[in-house]
């Protein structure tokens, strides 16, 4: 019981630290894409200058309070369920690969109900140039789950995806489950997992903007299948990626801290502490 209360504090600190340390780039990158998500075929730069034009330097940070209040309160569930849900599994399923995949389900079916209204007041900021937006108008039942069937699915896109790829790349490049991971092979197993994550996220990730964004009459009411085809048709595969640059920096530097940590997690209280005892 020791070591469980040990781990979930260390998780909450953990998680906490890696929030105040990207935070302030993250949000900066994930402003200019998701605006030039919403506005489909306009440069970085012209991104910038719109942003900048319309609010100033103080607009790179427009959303910045539910997206803050998001991340912080993903720590709290995000780190336990990561570590203990494969441990968990792995008493009655022996593959860590199908473990991994049903975790990832798992952590994405339940997020999706704690951040969609996150997700969605953020969108609505950042794709807002508006000096006098307020939250309030939107926290409705109906309004602040908007796009929760698209965010459910990029969700569990996202985190299958992620874990999946994260374990395969992290344990072949150990030759013992318990061994630390070297500073080089944490940099080449985060490139890897952010490469990887980005080409199977991101679509989801432009139609769930679009879903979500303000002035989104074109996008509310259709299906997942019929978002993908209207961006496809008009602007074809960039246009399912836009944004995609700024979108691989931030995960580039969320997995530097997150490839370590669930590594050291893992060898201390999670599926390679039990394959070093057996």
């Amino acid at each position: 019981m020791g070591d469980y209360v040990k781990a979930l504090i260390e998780t909450q600190v953990i998680g906490a630290f890696r929030v105040a340390l990207t935070m302030p780039l993250e949000h900066v990158l994930d402003r200019i894409k998701t605006y030039k998500q919403s506005k489909q075929g306009i440069t970085y730069i012209q991104s910038y200058i719109d942003i900048k034009g319309a609010r100033g330097m103080i607009g790179l940070y427009d959303g910045f309070s539910p997206s803050f209040l998001r991340n912080m309160v993903k720590q709290y569930y995000r780190w336990p369920m990561m570590i203990f849900i494969p441990q968990i599994l792995n008493e009655h399923i022996h593959n860590q690969s199908i473990n991994k995949i049903i975790t990832g389900a798992s952590i994405g079916l339940f997020e999706s109900c704690i951040i969609t209204p996150f997700e969605r007041l953020k969108t609505l900021k950042m794709t807002s140039m508006s000096t006098g937006f307020g939250y309030f108008k939107y926290i409705t039942f109906e309004s602040i789950y908007v796009g929760f069937r698209i965010q459910t699915t990029r969700q569990v896109v996202s985190w299958t995806n992620y874990l999946y790829w994260d374990h395969k790349v992290r344990y072949a490049l150990k030759a013992d489950p318990g061994q630390p991971l070297s500073l080089v092979n944490s940099l080449i197993a985060s490139s890897l997992s952010s490469i990887l994550n980005i080409l199977a996220v991101h679509p989801f990730d432009t139609i769930k903007t679009l879903v979500q964004m303000e002035g989104n009459q074109n996008f509310k009411n259709i299906s997942l299948l019929q978002g993908f085809k209207t961006v496809y048709q008009n602007y074809g595969i960039s246009g399912l990626y836009a944004g995609w640059q700024a979108r691989i920096i931030a995960y580039f530097c969320q997995a530097l801290l997150t490839t370590p940590t669930i590594d050291y997690l893992e060898r201390n209280y999670g599926i390679s502490k039990n394959q070093k005892k057996q």
